[in-house]
């Protein structure tokens, strides 16, 4: 998340809380939008509205799936939404049993309809793959047991006599060109409907959360920033940073940050790793400023988040 940098267009509230709950409102689209997606079903899955793609001989089973990892992010002005941002059961709660009309019944709407175009697309991709190994393998059959037994000039002249006298060719020819019609319009008429959402919404697997926050604030500036962010029901001890000290979070920033004490985020970046017991890393890039103009910098801030993703995945 991100706000007002590099040229951008976009305008904070100078309080914290619109965006706060954007954030909010985002996350939990994104939860239900990614555990109600199937990016590998079978070439024999079936689609159902609303509904995990089911194969009729390779039933899915959720209990063999992988956990996904979510990095919740935040640049600059961003980072002190996210340092805000209450527990992620805290933020799935209201999506749990919304009222029809209101904004999480939107929410879960929309991530419904989105997953079921993408599940329909997945399983159409299997399908395209699927007719194409069998008609590699159908070519590679005939080639191999067609021969070249006789004289092409025999060849020739036997499919001549053949057409001549097999008048129902051009009829399979039609039909199939008629199935290949109707197949493509029953495909194309396809199209997800949202579900009606009755009582409860089913479960969703909840990912692991991993936190990154470049370019980070510090008081005074994170305060006279977003002055409104009050404390919350989930942080009434007044630490900002509680939820960051339950999770693998990442912090980077350069030394020659104009709105950041290098100093100042040394020392709070120590007093996270303190209470850290999950894992916190902090990195200083050397002669970076807050916008990571500066020749080379950027490689580096590149590097930096690449060498932590793959951490994030062992």
């Amino acid at each position: 998340m991100t706000a007002g940098a590099h040229g951008a267009k976009g305008r904070t509230s100078w309080s914290g809380k619109p965006e706060l709950n954007d954030y909010r409102s985002f996350t939990g689209f994104f939860m239900h939008y990614l555990s109600y997606l199937r990016p590998n079903p079978p070439s024999d899955a079936t689609f159902t509205p609303d509904q995990s793609p089911v194969s009729p001989t390779t039933a899915r089973k959720d209990a063999d799936e992988q956990i996904p990892i979510v990095v919740l992010g935040g640049y600059s002005y961003g980072s002190i939404i996210l340092r805000h941002l209450p527990p992620l059961p805290s933020i799935l709660q209201p999506f749990a049993a919304p009222f029809a009309g209101s904004a999480a019944h939107e929410i879960v709407l929309c991530a419904h309809k989105l997953s079921d175009q993408a599940n329909l697309e997945f399983i159409n991709i299997a399908r395209d793959q699927e007719r194409r190994n069998r008609v590699r393998h159908e070519h590679k059959l005939s080639v191999k047991m067609g021969g070249e037994e006789t004289s092409p000039e025999k060849r020739r002249s036997s499919r001549e006599i053949r057409r001549s006298i097999d008048g129902g060719r051009s009829l399979d020819i039609g039909s199939r060109l008629r199935s290949l019609s109707h197949s493509h319009q029953g495909r194309k008429n396809i199209s997800p409907q949202p579900p009606a959402i009755v009582g409860m919404i089913p479960a969703i697997q909840v990912p692991e959360v991993r936190y990154l926050l470049v370019s980070p604030l510090t008081p005074p500036t994170a305060t006279l920033a977003a002055p409104g962010l009050a404390r919350g029901f989930w942080n009434r001890s007044g630490d900002e940073d509680a939820t960051l000290k339950r999770h693998q979070t990442l912090a980077v920033f350069g030394n020659q940050d104009m709105f950041a004490s290098a100093k100042k985020m040394r020392e709070w970046a120590t007093r996270i790793d303190e209470d850290n017991h999950v894992g916190f890393s902090s990195i200083e890039v050397q002669g970076a400023g807050h916008f990571w103009h500066e020749p080379g910098v950027e490689q580096q801030l590149r590097e930096t988040l690449q060498f932590w993703e793959k951490r994030v995945r062992d």
